[in-house]
């Protein structure tokens, strides 16, 4: 159990499909959580009624992102975390902690090109080609691009520090659904 909204992280020895109502109940530190089957990038959101997933060997807790700042792009901000400090004075103060929360601060919104995903990106090929000719299901160029080579959990760095707030992972997992059935 792990997280910002969790009072006490700790390890649990539990079964496969156990209750997360079991996991959490009296060691949120935070009512208006989310609690997440699996980790903060790849993920499940659940409820109390839920439970934990086959995969997941771990129950996420963060709060909860439902605060809005009216015309937040507009002015300087000193504690959001940005990848490139843009507006942000992150590089004020290098060392700092962020306590993140769900909130995407944005809506979704056509892809900007500022080759960020390049710098996270875990492999040596181009995310950005990749998404887009997911999008407009070239197959030919999927292949060219190396779709092969990754998977959904590939993306999440890219789909946390996207401006464009675009769902990567789940882009890629379309891309791959399309290419097993078109392909074989």
């Amino acid at each position: 159990l792990a997280g910002s909204a969790v009072s006490t992280p700790k390890y649990y020895k539990t079964i496969i499909g156990a209750s997360i109502k079991s996991i959490v109940e009296g060691k949120l530190s935070n009512d208006n959580a989310r609690i997440i089957s699996g980790n903060v990038l790849t993920g499940k959101a659940k409820t109390l009624k839920g439970s934990l997933d086959f995969y997941s060997n771990i129950v996420t807790v963060i709060p909860e992102g439902d605060d809005y700042e009216l015309f937040g792009w507009l002015k300087p901000v000193f504690n959001k975390i940005s990848p490139s400090r843009a507006f942000t004075f992150s590089w004020l103060s290098s060392k700092k902690e962020y306590d993140l929360n769900t909130n995407t601060n944005g809506e979704h919104r056509a892809f900007v090109v500022t080759g960020n995903y390049e710098e996270v990106f875990p492999l040596d090929i181009f995310p950005m080609q990749i998404l887009k000719s997911c999008m407009y299901k070239d197959l030919d160029e999927m292949e060219k691009m190396g779709m092969y080579e990754v998977a959904p959990e590939d993306f999440a760095l890219t789909e946390f520090i996207c401006v464009s707030k675009q769902p990567h992972q789940q882009i890629i997992r379309e891309g791959l659904d399309l290419m097993l059935k078109e392909i074989g």
